[in-house]
């Protein structure tokens, strides 16, 4: 990364200072001047004794004005200062914000003409694709036009727009009926994004309603029909690209459902969803579980093409038989009312089915009983929009525990299948024995400890791969180029997931550890950190990572992102939320009647940033314990929160152990909802879980700041190369990495951008006074001397 400052490189490179108008943005005429006249302004009155005191006034009255409408959300207020930057002795600073408003001026008005230009694009095409019969690609390219526009209710109002869904109704319709269920697939999905959050909220019903049935029936075909969800893909693949080989089934997949059942019992499901019943905020008991255990084996007896490994499903009376049982109970079911169904109704309407299936279809009981689990919960998340609540069966159970603690004991790699069944290294984790020991991306592991990888599964090759700490595994490597298989001894550590990351990534370690250069700008003591995941030692670290930053020089400001992050553990948001907040309550845990069950406050001592100006960068992918920190930040008028509305999940999960004497298996239940402190001038606590009709959820920003499509697909791209240093690679074969600073200095990530601007806006008064008073240390050496 070149050591240039991006200030500096802004203004090297900066263009014209031509007066630039845009929506929502005034640059004044004082801004269209040279930048070498603020500068000598800034240095002519550097010698004297009374301006530099009026100077600094000025520049501290509109630095705290400024900094006071960001964090009211006064948009309209902060572009108005913003176009009026006042000089300062500290000439290059002033220079310096001010050649970025300017450029940011450029990349709005940049970005507002090619978001024209892709909006006539796209109806263009979406008119074209409807002409030829294209209607997945029309849809796709209504989304891109919905997506672009700042009215998204507004497209679905388009004449164009309202045939389309017409003609994708009938269409999702045939292909259906014709069996072919990625079509049906792709256009429903289209269809719900499209009345996601805008239109008639009861289309969006039905549409998810189809979709979920659709997307159902495909994951039966990938756990226990994979030939025939092979088939589909072909045939779908031919159509797209008829030149394009499609790849051979591989018949090693083919009995990988046998995996996925292994430990799993009727005394499992029982207690996972006795559990589920007796504490879900929102089930009421057994009525939904009951239901959505029933429609979910309907599903699985009415999808024929199960037949690949079931082979009663090849008779449709033996099916037929399975399915009236599930149709007995679920109108049985309807006359009862719901408060009355419990424990005996799900006992009786499990019973019915396994002697329906045991005298029809004979599907392996392990099937029904997984199949009636994942239904019944998918329940809740259909009725109660409720996604996290899941039974965590016994080969899913490692790999969730892993992601819980995030770290595990390994070696290092990321692995897939590829197209031949081969496994092969996604990537080496950097620092770990992997990348250490020579480790490739795109090796292919042919054998561990001498042992054949050939058939293996997944699981089967991260438990082989996997094990105690300290001792050795030795991975057979085949590798482009090389002709015969190489022997690659590692020893297993622990391997940790970083959550807490910097601006830039200097380099790694002898242990493996990235150093950071944290600094957005350093000149302006704009520290960043991009906060991935709220895991076991996340507050740990970004202490460090504050330290390091102060002894390098004063920290006179904090950009800290939160994008993209989905959470973590409930303790790490408190610890993050009280190093910004000396008192007051931080959050609060409600029951299913909005009861308050838990509450944790602030504590004085541990506020050890309550001085530090911040600004919190949210978008969509911000979720759980995100929202608590950005919330509770807001609420206390703490931070400028930019962004976009965050995602909305508020929920609470306990886990409890579902196992039995055979297997460990367990359950994540939702039982509780927390809630944030009521901000100035409320009374009620805030829940931000987003329920079914709500119309406020999630952290809303101070200051909205929208992103296209490719600015979004751009900034995660180049910060993702960025972040990584090929270690495994030779010096001369590791690809250049994009400078960071190029999201700011190009405005391919306004949200970063706007951070920068406001932050490097309220520190200019710091820059100000620490100029003064080397100047008036000056004047007073001379003076002495």
């Amino acid at each position: 990364m070149p050591s240039e400052p991006l200030s500096s490189r802004l203004l090297r490179s900066l263009r014209s200072p031509a007066l630039i108008l845009t929506a929502g943005l005034a640059v004044s005429a004082a801004l269209a001047a040279p930048l070498a006249a603020p500068l000598a302004a800034a240095t002519a009155t550097s010698t004297a004794g009374a301006p530099l005191a009026t100077g600094r006034a000025e520049v501290e009255r509109w630095s705290d004005d400024l900094w006071q409408a960001a964090k009211s959300g006064d948009m309209t207020a902060v572009e108005a200062a913003l176009a009026k930057v006042p000089d300062a002795t500290a000439g290059a600073a002033a220079a310096e914000l001010r050649a970025l408003v300017e450029a940011r001026a450029t990349h709005l008005e940049e970005t507002r003409k090619t978001r024209e230009a892709d909006m006539a694009k796209a109806l263009e095409e979406l008119k074209t694709e409807e002409e030829k019969g294209e209607i997945t690609k029309a849809l796709t390219a209504a989304v891109r036009l919905q997506t672009l526009s700042d009215d998204w209710g507004a497209i679905l109002e388009k004449p164009e727009v309202r045939a389309l869904v017409a003609s994708a109704e009938a269409a999702a319709a045939n292909a259906e009926t014709a069996g072919d269920l990625l079509v049906a697939q792709e256009i429903l999905f289209r269809l719900r994004t499209l009345f996601d959050e805008s239109g008639d909220a009861g289309i969006f019903r039905r549409y998810d309603g189809k979709l979920d049935e659709i997307n159902k029936r495909i994951m039966l075909l990938a756990q226990y029909a994979p030939r025939e969800l092979w088939r589909l893909r072909k045939e779908y693949a031919e159509r797209q690209t008829p030149d394009k080989p499609f790849p051979e089934f591989n018949a090693a997949f083919s009995e990988d459902w046998r995996e996925q059942l292994d430990g799993i019992s009727k005394g499992m499901l029982s207690a996972a969803l006795m559990k589920a019943a007796n504490k879900h905020i929102s089930a009421g008991g057994w009525e939904p579980i009951v239901r959505g255990g029933l429609n979910a084996v309907r599903v699985l007896a009415t999808t024929p093409t199960l037949a690949e490994n079931f082979t009663g499903m090849a008779d449709p009376a033996k099916a037929e038989q399975l399915a009236r049982a599930v149709d007995a109970r679920v109108e049985e079911l309807a006359r009862m009312p719901r408060e009355q169904v419990g424990r005996p109704q799900y006992l009786s309407a499990l019973r019915a089915v396994l002697e329906a299936n045991a005298e029809g279809p004979q599907i392996p009981e392990t099937v029904i009983y997984r199949e009636f689990g994942d239904g019944a919960l998918e329940e809740l998340a259909g009725r109660f929009e409720d996604e996290y609540t899941q039974i965590i069966w016994p080969e899913q159970l490692r790999r969730f525990e892993q992601s819980i603690k995030g770290d595990f004991i390994g070696v290092g790699i990321q692995i897939r299948h590829d197209d031949r069944r081969d496994i092969q290294v996604t990537a080496p984790l950097e620092g770990g024995p992997a990348a250490r020991g020579g480790i490739k991306s795109d090796d292919r592991i042919v054998s561990v400890n001498g042992v054949s990888t050939v058939g293996w599964t997944l699981n089967k090759a991260v438990d082989s791969i996997t094990g105690p700490a300290g001792q050795e595994v030795v991975l057979g490597v085949r590798r482009e180029g090389v002709e015969d298989p190489i022997d690659v001894p590692l020893v297993r550590e622990r391997i940790k997931i970083r959550s807490v990351n910097g601006w830039w990534k200097k380099a790694l370690d002898t242990s493996g550890a990235p150093l950071w250069d944290w600094y957005a700008d350093p000149d302006a003591g704009i520290g960043y950190v991009r906060l991935t995941s709220f895991a076991d030692d996340s507050f740990t670290d970004f202490n460090k990572a504050i330290a390091e930053m102060r002894s390098e020089r004063p920290l006179r400001g904090l950009i800290l992102d939160l994008r993209h992050n989905p959470g973590g553990r409930l303790d790490s948001a408190i610890q993050f939320s009280n190093l910004f907040i000396e008192r007051g309550p931080i959050v609060a845990v409600q029951d299913r009647n909005r009861r308050p069950v838990w509450q944790q406050g602030a504590e004085p001592q541990r506020a050890m940033l309550k001085d530090l100006p911040l600004v919190v960068l949210v978008n969509q992918g911000s979720a759980s314990a995100s929202e608590i920190v950005s919330g509770v930040l807001k609420s206390y008028d703490r931070a400028v929160v930019i962004g976009e509305r965050s995602f909305g999940k508020g929920s609470v999960q306990e886990v409890e152990d579902c196992g039995d004497q055979n297997a460990r298996a367990a359950i994540k239940v939702t039982t509780q909802y927390y809630v944030l402190p009521p901000a100035a001038g409320e009374s009620e606590w805030r829940l931000v879980h987003k329920k079914p009709g709500s119309t406020d959820w999630g952290v809303a920003p101070d200051l909205v700041v929208k992103m296209t499509p490719d600015q979004i697909e751009k900034s995660l791209t180049m910060r993702a190369d960025a972040d990584v240093i090929e270690e495994w690679k030779a010096e001369s074969e590791r690809k250049e990495r994009p400078d960071v600073n190029d999201l700011v200095a190009k405005g391919i990530d306004p949200q970063l951008e706007l951070a920068v601007l406001v932050l490097k806006a309220r520190t200019l008064k710091d820059v100000e006074a620490a100029a003064q008073a080397a100047a008036t240390k000056a004047g007073s050496g001379a003076t002495g001397g």
